[in-house]
């Protein structure tokens, strides 16, 4: 299995006597360390390297490892990054970019919720943390929407709207349009703030009643509204802030 984490030119450093470069020694104490102790005795900057090497297996990347977490300070903030910017960084490449979208993209699939018998209400926990990864790394602020059934069970998500640092806009009359195509009769709007407080300020709780009383005129229902800070999540229904509702009994 030790072999599986070695690129085809280290397998052959490594099985004949061609010279091994400077990195080679450091990369076998990582994996070895990776193999016999788990992932979690690996700091971030070996998670990163790690990462790395998967994608650049014929350069040494500790140098690029550390350029990026002095950039981004941590991991997830870089696996999230816009790849724009990762562009700007000397030694990024292609390889990088796609291997950092394959990750987001297993961890988000691994905390999406796929019950159909089950409601959100049953599984809340795992919709607030699949929100949280989705949303709570961007440097802009997004308008996330989760659409549910009469008797809450999740139809889909959608990242509905991009907004900038500051502000993300909302249309309720779109909202509205689009959960009725999904004949949803539920939904939970979610929103981030990229300067990490998870307190709505007063546009947010306007909006809120706006497109609560929107919906609600449509005969769809504003179970929650979410605020994704960088440690914690506002919930308007929590809060009381929203009128008690139930949905229909199996």
């Amino acid at each position: 299995m030790n072999d599986l984490l070695f690129s085809e030119k280290e397998l052959k450093q490594k099985n004949t006597n061609e010279p091994k470069p400077d990195y080679y020694g450091h990369r076998q104490r990582m994996r070895q360390k990776l193999l016999e102790k788990g992932a979690q005795s690996l700091s971030e900057a070996e998670l990163l390297e790690m990462l790395l090497m998967v994608a650049l297996p014929r350069r040494d990347v500790k140098p690029l490892a550390k350029q990026l977490l002095r950039e981004y300070v941590h991991l997830p903030n870089i696996i999230k990054a816009e790849p724009e910017r990762l562009m700007e960084i000397r030694g990024i490449k292609d390889s990088v970019i796609g291997l950092f979208k394959l990750i987001d993209g297993v961890c988000l699939e691994m905390l999406k919720p796929h019950y159909k018998k089950s409601t959100v209400l049953n599984e809340w926990n795992r919709i607030v943390d699949y929100c949280r990864f989705n949303l709570m790394y961007k440097n802009e602020e997004h308008l996330y929407l989760v659409y549910l059934d009469a008797k809450m069970r999740l139809i889909t998500t959608d990242d509905f709207q991009k907004g900038c640092r500051h502000r993300v806009s909302i249309y309720p009359q779109e909202i509205l349009k689009r959960a009725l195509n999904l004949n949803a009769h539920w939904i939970i709007m979610v929103h981030n703030h990229p300067n990490g407080e998870a307190k709505p300020s007063q546009e947010d709780i306007h909006q809120t009643e706006d497109v609560r009383l929107f919906l609600e005129n449509g005969g769809i229902q504003l179970y929650d509204h979410l605020i994704i800070g960088r440690d914690k999540v506002y919930s308007f229904n929590s809060k009381k802030q929203l009128p008690l509702a139930t949905p229909k009994p199996d």
